[in-house]
């Protein structure tokens, strides 16, 4: 049956493929009081540092596949998992309260996720979900969980997800993926900008993408209106292959003209600009 989800059209396009549900992993624990206070300290570390050792390769890759100005997104990443009031907070959470290692992190970052979500100054509110990922990527690394790779997909499909992070969406492989939507976000987020950079369509905020759509159905994401087409009719598929067609033919035309010798008749060279309005 064919159903339609209404999100916010955050990079135009359009993407049709079968949908790959990118499941997060389950990163629950339980508190435990320990002992060995050092011995969890050093838990910590190991697992600081693996996710540094990620996020110095994403930013590394992200840089070398799609630019300089995207890679520095994982600039205010690194400099989350190097801060050192954060990690003394957490280190003297260990050895005060005695607890274990996932507590600890968990406690300080959810304590410095509120402080900034309350501050006024919206880059000092964004500082908020790079704390939440980079916890995030930690607590995996504690708990020995692999967090998903979208850049592994091996097969033409459209990611289907509660939210991507920025570091999800700079290792998609445009080569495979053709699109994504996702539950929450917006047209400002990290990873929406990421997408529009690396011309991937996109559509996010539909709220229940993840619960709707499920493993291998086969969708249409429609970047420039913000629809969501799961299982369509193949009338309804033969007017968007139409339309992709025609949007990636003016695509075309728009790099020739972009790359082409701007002159006048009298050969004074002029610099064309433009702005996409798609």
């Amino acid at each position: 049956m064919s159903t339609i989800l209404k999100g916010i059209a955050a990079s135009s396009g359009i993407a049709i493929g079968k949908a790959y549900l990118l499941v997060q992993p389950d990163l629950s624990f339980k508190k435990i009081a320990i002992s060995d206070a050092e011995e969890e300290i050093h838990r910590l570390h190991s697992a600081l540092n693996a996710a540094k050792s990620d996020l110095e390769f994403i930013r590394q890759q992200t840089a070398k596949l799609i630019g300089e100005d995207e890679a520095a997104i994982f600039d205010a990443h690194l400099l989350v998992v190097s801060d050192p009031e954060l990690l003394t907070a957490i280190t003297e959470k260990i050895s005060n309260d005695k607890v274990n290692a996932e507590t600890a992190l968990t406690e300080t970052t959810n304590h410095f996720v509120r402080v900034f979500e309350q501050l006024e100054n919206q880059y000092m509110k964004e500082r908020a979900a790079d704390i939440t990922d980079v916890s995030e990527r930690i607590l995996s690394h504690l708990l020995g969980v692999k967090i998903p790779n979208p850049g592994l997909v091996a097969e033409d499909v459209v990611i289907v997800a509660e939210d991507l992070t920025p570091a999800d969406t700079a290792q998609l492989n445009k080569e495979f993926v053709k699109g994504f939507v996702t539950n929450i976000g917006n047209r400002t987020s990290y990873s929406t900008m990421m997408a529009r950079s690396i011309e991937i369509p996109a559509v996010v905020g539909t709220k229940e993408a993840s619960t709707s759509i499920k493993q291998g159905d086969f969708i249409i994401v429609d970047g420039f209106n913000g629809d969501v087409h799961i299982n369509p009719t193949p009338e309804i598929v033969q007017q968007y292959e139409d339309a992709q067609q025609s949007s990636d033919k003016k695509k075309t035309e728009r790099v020739l003209l972009k790359n082409s010798n701007t002159q006048t008749n009298d050969g004074r060279r002029v610099e064309l600009a433009a702005m996409d309005m798609e």
